[in-house]
């Protein structure tokens, strides 16, 4: 092969490599979804409440004013979910892409990854939640 082939195909390959790199793009992080399972992190016992969560994702990430708090990853993937508990009949299960947010009986919580600004006024419950 000629001198000038072998600059085209090195050419070619690093361009390959930078393009499929670029359509990798970055991986969206909730450090409160990292670690193993404990029997804390499992969720509550709510009839049919949890079709969208990957419940072997949970992890309990704390309670705010009385309502405890789940993070899962959502059974569609790059989804993640909040399980917000109160108590009894209080409770919402809300999935959604990189950010989400919940506002009813059971409070109000934003849940965003990693690296984002902590929301104006919020409370920190949790690397990746807050309460508003």
């Amino acid at each position: 092969m000629s001198r000038r082939r072998y600059v085209i195909a090195g050419a070619l390959a690093v361009a390959s490599v930078v393009l499929l790199a670029g359509c990798a793009g970055p991986a969206v992080m909730f450090s409160d979804l990292e670690g193993d399972q404990d029997a804390s992190d499992e969720l509550p016992q709510l009839d049919d409440a949890f079709g969208d969560v990957d419940a072997a994702s949970s992890r309990s990430v704390g309670a705010h004013d009385g309502t405890l708090l789940w993070l899962a990853r959502g059974a569609e993937s790059s989804s993640v979910c909040l399980v917000a508990f109160a108590g009894g009949e209080d409770w919402v299960v809300s999935c959604g892409g990189d950010t989400l947010e919940i506002d009813g009986a059971v409070g109000n919580f934003l849940v965003q990854p990693d690296d984002f600004p902590a929301p104006e006024g919020a409370t920190k419950v949790s690397e990746n939640v807050w309460a508003k």
